[in-house]
């Protein structure tokens, strides 16, 4: 069994800190390279969406938010960008972390399969195929409700 969650800085008993958009998109304002991380995962509809919010270091001005989304269990999905005033008032009612709040050997999540994001994110999951599709989506649903801060 491998337990993809294997990170140092975050654990179940919900001590993280979780930013509204507006926070998020001022503290990636302070912290130019860092990612903050917002999941939408609303079960039983097996659909995952992930927000990135990111400034560059080398465009300081710029606030770029990354989505991500897709189905768990299928290798198809959407992306598209955005700026802090084009993105979609679904992001803006979510909660985001920062990414090295969830320790520091956390992947790049972005491009992985919606089960894979959740695994990486979520503590306590083993690797997927360590699951049948209906397990996964249970224990998934368990440990988001239990970690992830929703409105």
């Amino acid at each position: 069994m491998l337990y993809c969650w294997l990170h140092i800085g975050a654990n179940m008993n919900n001590n993280l800190t979780f930013l509204t958009y507006q926070e998020a998109i001022v503290a990636a304002k302070k912290e130019p390279g860092m990612e903050f991380v917002a999941l939408d995962f609303n079960p039983p509809k097996p659909f995952l969406a992930l927000y990135i919010i990111e400034v560059f270091e080398d465009e300081p001005d710029e606030v770029n938010i990354t989505y991500e989304g897709g189905e768990l269990f299928d290798m198809g999905g959407e992306e598209d960008f955005y700026d802090e005033h084009s993105v979609p008032a679904a992001a803006k009612k979510l909660f985001y972390i920062r990414r090295g709040d969830l320790g520091e050997d956390t992947p790049n999540i972005l491009g992985m399969t919606s089960e894979y994001v959740l695994c990486e994110v979520l503590p306590g999951l083993t690797a997927p195929e360590d699951y049948t599709e209906e397990e996964f989506l249970a224990a998934a649903t368990k440990a988001y409700k239990e970690f992830w801060r929703k409105a």
